[in-house]
């Protein structure tokens, strides 16, 4: 049974350093660019949560979901590097595609597979985390700039929570649950800064800007590899919360782009929503709670 004391380590305090780190980074933007700095804000309050649930991390970890401690801390590390060039973008996005995977999914790769199979499980997830780092990477560019894109991420982690929660993972359920804490904390600082704080000449910068992408890919793959292969979550939910984000880009089609920003933006928003409660429905049906008969 969760305490107070465990809900308040494992999602206010991490919100609370996330929106403290993001407020001053706010500010700080206003003279300089330190961009890595929304990312630092998002995985240090990622980090406080992970320890507060799982104990202090080990030098090798025991189980895959303790791998998403040294995820976060790499993307930390690349958010920082990450605008130095396209060739170092690709570089990273190949060799961390190949990686994780491998990782996340070790006693898979040693006892459970064969060869064969080993390398055709490896080949496809290390394709379909580099394609949803371009989605990841597309919402950003395509969605207006500030509170949308966490808002759509927010979204994003709540129904991964609830999904993995009734897939018979509770532990995994904690964790998407950290990144709801982060994201909604970030939304309600844009929009509280954007209309009371700053101007809107002052505040055209992207909340999300691209080097956010590493954390955000690192921490929604590892959350959904862990769910799908170590929980029950059922394949077409996890797929619908992979393909959800590639919805904002109806925002390029021109019939759309007509309507106005703001139209555009519900029916991106909806979109999500719409594919993000589909794989919600299915994990429910799948869970049994209408009877055994019902999937």
């Amino acid at each position: 049974m969760l305490t107070f004391n465990h809900l308040f380590f494992a999602m206010l305090l991490p919100a609370i350093t996330c929106g403290v780190i993001f407020a001053a980074n706010v500010y700080l933007r206003k003279k300089d660019h330190f961009q890595w700095l929304t990312a630092a804000a998002l995985g240090i309050g990622y980090i406080i949560g992970h320890i507060a649930i799982e104990g202090k991390p080990s030098f090798l970890p025991k189980e895959s979901i303790h791998w998403l401690f040294y995820f976060t801390i790499l993307a930390i590390l690349t958010s920082i590097y990450w605008d130095s060039s396209r060739w170092v973008q690709l570089i990273t996005k190949i060799i961390y595609s190949i990686v994780i995977p491998r990782l996340l999914l070790d006693s898979y790769f040693q006892h459970i597979w064969g060869p064969i199979e080993a390398l055709i499980w490896w080949i496809c997830l290390a394709i379909g985390i580099y394609i949803y780092w371009h989605i990841v990477l597309q919402s950003i560019s395509t969605l207006p700039s500030g509170g949308s894109v966490p808002f759509v991420h927010m979204g994003v982690s709540f129904g991964t929570a609830l999904i993995t929660a009734l897939s018979g993972s509770v532990v995994i359920a904690l964790h998407a649950g950290i990144l709801v804490a982060l994201f909604a904390t970030i939304w309600v600082l844009a929009v509280v800064l954007h209309r009371r704080v700053i101007s809107a000449d002052e505040f055209r910068f992207q909340i999300f800007a691209n080097s956010v992408s590493p954390l955000v890919t690192f921490l929604f793959v590892g959350t959904w590899i862990n769910g799908y292969f170590y929980a029950e979550v059922p394949s077409i939910s996890a797929l619908l919360l992979v393909i959800a984000p590639i919805f904002v880009l109806v925002g390029r089609v021109d019939v759309v782009k007509r309507l106005g920003e703001r139209k555009t933006m519900s029916i991106q928003i909806g979109l999500i929503a719409l594919c993000v409660s589909i794989a919600l429905i299915i994990a429910v049906v799948r869970s049994g709670l209408f009877g055994q008969d019902a999937y």
